[in-house]
């Protein structure tokens, strides 16, 4: 039954439609409201901003009346990423080339090296683009006696490079306004 949970997670975070990874997006699905209890959130990658989104929710979870920890009571796994808008390819700058406009030839003489790059392998490199970012933030619950995901929260935004906490406070605060009805739409991604 976990390996069950675990996959349904895992296509929930990762399985967005292509055209969808960039826009902003809200998807709640609670077969059963938040237990009352202890809570641990769990971190599924440790980072900085996770940690400081993780404290966003314990805080969340503690004004609603429940006790919160690292530890015991109702296991809840978040899951923080955040994905850099970048082009793709390579420029044709890197191509290797003699002379411009003349192909090399090293018919004449075999142990005559072929000519370097005229550009550097930088210039082979991805380029960022000017686009938004986009955080993604995922909470899991798990039913501690079967394993059985009893409620999922999945959130995406865009936001300007340097403003992964707050578009992760606004997407945490638009999750836990109102968490224990099942719902899909866009989130406030207010910048």
């Amino acid at each position: 039954m976990r390996a069950s949970s675990i996959t349904f997670w895992a296509l929930l975070a990762f399985a967005a439609p292509a055209g969808a990874q960039n826009q902003a997006l809200l998807d709640i699905q609670a077969k059963r409201p938040l237990p009352t209890g202890k809570y641990a959130v769990e971190l599924v990658e440790d980072s900085e901003l996770g940690r400081d989104l993780r404290r966003l929710v314990m805080d969340k979870l503690a004004a609603r009346g429940n006790q919160v920890g690292f530890s015991g009571g109702h296991v809840m796994r978040m899951q923080v990423s955040q994905t850099r808008n970048f082009a793709g390819g390579l420029t044709q700058e890197g191509v290797m080339v003699g002379t411009p406009g003349q192909v090399p030839s090293t018919s004449d003489r075999p142990d005559v090296r072929p000519p370097m790059p005229e550009r550097s392998v930088r210039s082979q490199e991805l380029r960022p683009r000017g686009g938004d970012d986009v955080l993604r933030i995922t909470l899991t619950l798990s039913n501690s006696g079967s394993g059985e995901v009893t409620w999922v929260a999945y959130a995406a935004c865009p936001f300007p490079g340097g403003r992964a906490f707050p578009a992760g406070r606004q997407l945490i605060d638009t999750i836990f306004a109102n968490p224990n009805n099942s719902r899909r739409g866009e989130p406030d991604c207010a910048r």
